[in-house]
């Protein structure tokens, strides 16, 4: 089959990989002219080498075409993102790529668009594009098929994971089921449009309202002098309890942004996933307090944090909290440094060196638990700080080794008392 994928960027690249090695002719297009030039000369853009290897795999054989127009196709795979504004769904993206494709999609063609979107949205956007370039929506075959991937494992997880076919009607769903049958290994369900984007949404809210009762039970935890990392433990024995860790927030391109596509669709009904996402937000406002009630906020403090990935071992910084967190804490007149061996792009420069980051430095924050950081040596770090704290976002480390080298510490959710702030001569 002819294939067109639309969105050449964190899945629609790996998902046109997969296409082109399951037999069929795939033509990527991106606006990004940039991005589209360096593909078709074969220079690919920072991703996971699993990626990488089948994006090149299929470029070089010539199941897949870079493109600088959407061409005619028999299907159509829009893959664009879907941030949030102020609290609200933008489908600028969605709504442009509809519009194009509409343009030159011919009646018969399939149209699937995986971008995470509110309930409504890809009946609504596709049939508004189709009805503007003269045609019926009823003359395509129209789906939604949301993508369930993590960094770290994304052609694995579109590769095996379940996956959820929304069709306009059943016709449309097996359609497109037959379709992603050819590279999915992972059973397919079919359903509707709504129930298809329902799913994908809530899905991600169900992890950030889970995420936010754990983070309500470290706060809560803090304040009965107990520790909730073993309440957490214990209560996860019994057979129907499924408690996630807290931390310093939620970062990530999913699960802080896909609770506004239901917040905002009726704020009336949703009120306990708008108090998830309160919590969850107010989680670097918390961790900053405790750096401010441990370091006294004065001229030439200096935080030095580690991580600055939004999840463990992985390189995608998307919403990372350790973002707020670094703001917040030079927002109070402290100065920070950041260090993640992982991450190449941050909204500012990352330290070289886990030297160069604690070095003369009042506190190190733990905030991104990557594996590589549990080599770090507490006796080699306290003897370039200034002053040896440890305030500890995920309970990475063992504390009593910390502590052994002179450190202070802090755990989030563990009992904590407020310490009378020394000045550092």
């Amino acid at each position: 089959m002819n294939i067109a994928v639309i969105g050449l960027g964190y899945i629609g690249l790996p998902t046109a990989a997969l296409l082109a090695a399951s037999g069929h002719r795939v033509y990527g297009y991106d606006v990004n002219a940039p991005l589209r030039h360096g593909l078709q000369h074969g220079h690919l853009p920072e991703m996971e080498p699993p990626v990488r290897d089948a994006v090149l795999g299929a470029l070089r054989d010539g199941h897949l075409h870079v493109l600088d127009r959407i061409p005619n196709a028999q299907a159509y795979v829009m893959c664009l993102p879907t941030p949030t504004h102020e609290g609200k769904p933008d489908l600028r993206y969605v709504e442009a790529a509809a519009a194009a494709v509409a343009a030159v999609a011919e009646p018969g063609a399939i149209l699937v668009l995986e971008s995470t979107v509110p309930p409504g949205a890809t009946e609504r956007v596709i049939e508004g594009a189709l009805a503007a370039a003269g045609k019926q929506i009823g003359d395509f075959h129209v789906a939604h098929c949301p993508e369930r991937v993590i960094p770290g494992a994304i052609m694995t997880e579109l590769r095996t994971n379940a996956r959820v076919v929304g069709g306009r009607t059943p016709q449309d769903a097996r359609i497109v089921r037959d379709l992603y049958a050819s590279f999915c290994e992972g059973p397919i369900s079919v359903t509707s449009l709504a129930v298809a984007e329902f799913v994908k949404v809530v899905e991600n809210t169900f992890r950030d309202v889970n995420i936010a009762f754990a983070n309500e039970l470290a706060i809560f935890a803090e304040e009965l002098g107990v520790d909730v990392w073993e309440t957490i433990e214990l209560a996860n024995h019994h057979p129907r309890v499924n408690i996630l860790a807290p931390g310093p927030g939620v970062g990530g391109h999913c699960i802080p942004v896909d609770p506004h596509f239901l917040s905002d669709a009726n704020p009336f009904v949703t009120e306990l996933i708008q108090s998830a996402r309160r919590v969850n937000d107010r989680m670097p406002y918390r961790i900053v307090r405790r750096i401010a009630e441990l370091v006294d906020p004065g001229r030439g403090r200096k935080i030095a944090l580690l991580g600055a990935a939004y999840k463990a071992d992985v390189s995608d910084a998307r919403e990372s909290p350790t973002v707020r967190v670094d703001t917040l804490l030079r927002e109070r007149g402290y100065s920070t440094a950041i260090y993640d061996p992982l991450v190449e792009r941050f909204h500012r420069p990352l330290c070289g060196t886990l030297e160069e980051t604690v070095s003369d430095a009042d506190a190190l924050i733990l905030l991104t638990p990557h594996t590589l950081f549990a080599t770090i040596r507490p006796e080699a770090v306290a003897s370039l700080m200034r002053t040896p704290r440890l305030v500890d976002t995920r309970k990475f480390f063992d504390t009593a080794d910390w502590q052994r080298c002179g450190f202070e510490c802090y755990v989030l959710g563990r009992p904590f008392k407020s310490v009378a702030v020394r000045a550092v001569a």
